[in-house]
Parts: structure tokens; C-alpha cells; sequence
């Protein structure tokens, strides 16, 4: 897969760009630089020549190829024609340092000790209640949400399939963004609580459906169908009370606020797929913002081939559904069988083989 992004190389070099893969593959499996791996390596090219090779990505050509990959992958498991929710959300990648151009980064909450991120938009849909990634986009410092998510959307908007909805954060709630949602297909998303009309729709004890108007008065005005959903926490996760949800439920009006919140939840499982890209992850201090998206681009790639590889070749039929192999983790058994192959063909030096579970190769479990 990863011969499909164009790499245009050093002239006069005896390389070639799958010698280059190779050790950005195995930095990404083991959550490690390309450092880490050529000073571990005895086949592979010193770091100074892996990062030459690296520097002479183009970021739109890199952005198509990830793009186009993930489609490939993709559409291996999913079905032409019919209609599909898609979840459209905000990713940030903490950035420590001094970057190339002051507007490539965004700034975050604190987190890992900076403000300042690289951030993503991404889409997904749900498949056989697992999050395959349909597409991603770099949000440049200048941008808008409703930019990115455009960019992002119009990437989506090439699959063989229709839109039936789309699922977003509180990120949505924006004027423009909303606009931007709606000319695609309808949105739902939950709302920020500030305006004090919305306030007051919110502090009932019973849910129901109403609607309420954004930005009023301005460009951006949006009067968006409001489900008001009540539940009761009796002592889940440690919190009791009453909890008042308000969701934007275009296209949903003839549902309950219950039902809104339902097909909402489905959003949630996209979390799992962020944990699983940041275990197949290459580390880099480098500023170069499309390096960085070459790495994001490798990540997804890994987590949606577990995903199409548990699927298509290793879920057992059965009644009710297909069976997963529950030992054959995405860490533990994907990402380390990767490595363990590519440690081969790399030389990986033998002094920092292991034996899979953290100890050196040989160690006896009972001398710990």
C-alpha cells in the first residue's frame, strides 16, 4: 500500500523509496523514530539519508495518496450503493518545538506539556460496528471548521455511496459550519449550553422536542430542530441526577429525544480507532508538517487494515453474526507480527531483539 505514495528521491542515490517505507513502517509499529530504528538496524540507511527521502514529499501529492489508499482499503468491506452515517471529527497531535510557518500549527488545551497541535479533520462511518476511516485533511492554522470539514466532506462525497446523515461534536456548533454540514446531508450533533434562551429549554425534567436559532440576526443565522433529552445517572460512574442532553437533530424531528441520542451514541466508537492509531504512530520532532502527515496517513492505514484483516480473513462465520479471534489483538498480535517481519528484513542487531513481552530474547519468565 504504502508503494502507492509518491516519493520522489535523490538523484543519483542507490535507494529506492521501498527501502525508505520500510523503516517508517517499522518506526510506526513500534511507536518508535526513524531514529530508533536505524540506529537498531544493520540494513538500513542512516537517519540523515531516511529524512533527505522524506523531505522531498510533496504535501498534495501525499494528501491524494493517503486519501486514495484509504478509500482502497475501505471499500474492501464496504458495500456499494445504499446510505451511510458518516462522523466527522477534530483530531490533535500535541507539537513540541518551533515550526516551519507560524500558521501551520493550531493551539489545544494544554496536554503533554504544550499548547500548540498539528489538527485533522477526519471521516468515518461505522461498519459492522467497527470505525473505518473514509478520509482526512490537515487544518492549516488559517482555517475555518467549516473549511476543513468542506474539504473533508468533498473527499467523501466521491464514494459510491449516499450521505444519510452526518454525526459531529460540539465542534458543530457554529453558523457557518452548520451551513456547511447541511448542504451535504443533515447533521446531529450535541449543543454548547451558553445562550440563556437555551438554558431555559434545557432546565426541564422531562424530555421533548422544540427548536432554537443560532447566530440570530447575523449572516450565519441557523434555526436547527432541538431534542432535549432527559435521563436519570443512578449511580453510573460514580454520578447520580438528573443529566439534560440537548442535541441539533436535523432530519431526525420525527424521532424521540431518546432515539436522537441513540443514533448519536454510534459516534462514540470512533474513539477506539484513535486509540489504535496512536499505537501505530512513528514519532518525530521534525517541523515539517507534511512529514507529520505522512506518519498520520501510515497510522490510519494500519488501524483500517486490522479492521478489513479481522473481517475479511480472520472473524469466523457463525450464527448471529461473525466471531473475532480475541487473541489476536491489534498490538499484541497485528502490529507485532508487522514488526517481527520487518526486523528481519531490516537486520534488526540482536542485542535489541524480544521476545515480544518486553523481556530480551532468552530471558527465562521465572527469573524476573
Amino acid at each position: 500500500m504504502l508503494e502507492l505514495i509518491p516519493m520522489e528521491g535523490i538523484e543519483g542515490s542507490g535507494l529506492d523509496p521501498e527501502e525508505i517505507m520500510e523503516v517508517v513502517l517499522r518506526a510506526a509499529v513500534g511507536t518508535t523514530s526513524v531514529n530508533g530504528v536505524t540506529t537498531k538496524t544493520s540494513d538500513t540507511p542512516n537517519r540523515e539519508t531516511v529524512m533527505d527521502w522524506l523531505h522531498t514529499l510533496q504535501k498534495p501529492a501525499i494528501l491524494d495518496a493517503v486519501n486514495d489508499i484509504l478509500a482502497l482499503v475501505a471499500m474492501t468491506v464496504l458495500d456499494r450503493g445504499g446510505s451511510r452515517t458518516v462522523c466527522i471529527d477534530f483530531m490533535d497531535n500535541p507539537f513540541h518545538g518551533h515550526p516551519e510557518d507560524e500558521d501551520e500549527f493550531r493551539r489545544m488545551q494544554a496536554r503533554d506539556g504544550t499548547t500548540k497541535c498539528h489538527r485533522y479533520c477526519t471521516a468515518f462511518v461505522i461498519a459492522r460496528g467497527k470505525p473505518l476511516t473514509l478520509a482526512v485533511e490537515p487544518v492549516a492554522g488559517e482555517d475555518s471548521k467549516a473549511d476543513a470539514v468542506e474539504r473533508v466532506l468533498a473527499r467523501v462525497e466521491t464514494y459510491p455511496f449516499e450521505i444519510e446523515r452526518i454525526l459531529i461534536d460540539r465542534a458543530a456548533f457554529n453558523g457557518e459550519l452548520i451551513g456547511v454540514l447541511r448542504e451535504t446531508a443533515p447533521p446531529v450533533f450535541p449543543v454548547k449550553t451558553g445562550k440563556d434562551s437555551l438554558r431555559e429549554k434545557l432546565s426541564v425534567n422531562a424530555s421533548y422536542m422544540t427548536e432554537e436559532t443560532i447566530c440570530e440576526g447575523k449572516e450565519y443565522e441557523q434555526t436547527y430542530p432541538l431534542a432535549v433529552n432527559v435521563t436519570y445517572q443512578n449511580g453510573d460512574r460514580g454520578k447520580s441526577g438528573v443529566k439534560r442532553t440537548g442535541y441539533a437533530a436535523y432530519g431526525l424531528e420525527d424521532r424521540t429525544p431518546a432515539q436522537v441520542a441513540t443514533v448519536y451514541d454510534n459516534r462514540s466508537r470512533i474513539e477506539k480507532s484513535y486509540e489504535k492509531f496512536r499505537e501505530a504512530r512513528a514519532l518525530t520532532t521534525t517541523p515539517s508538517t507534511t512529514i507529520r502527515l505522512f506518519y498520520v496517513g501510515v497510522g490510519f492505514l494500519l488501524e483500517q487494515l486490522w479492521v478489513v484483516l479481522q473481517w475479511a480473513v480472520l472473524a469466523q462465520p457463525r450464527r448471529g453474526g461473525r466471531a473475532l479471534p480475541v487473541e489476536f489483538t491489534f498490538s499484541d498480535g497485528f502490529l507485532h507480527g508487522v514488526e517481527r517481519v520487518l526486523d528481519d528484513e531490516l537486520g534488526w542487531k540482536e542485542k535489541y531483539r524480544t521476545n515480544g513481552v518486553g523481556l530480551p530474547a532468552g530471558c527465562d519468565h521465572g527469573l524476573a
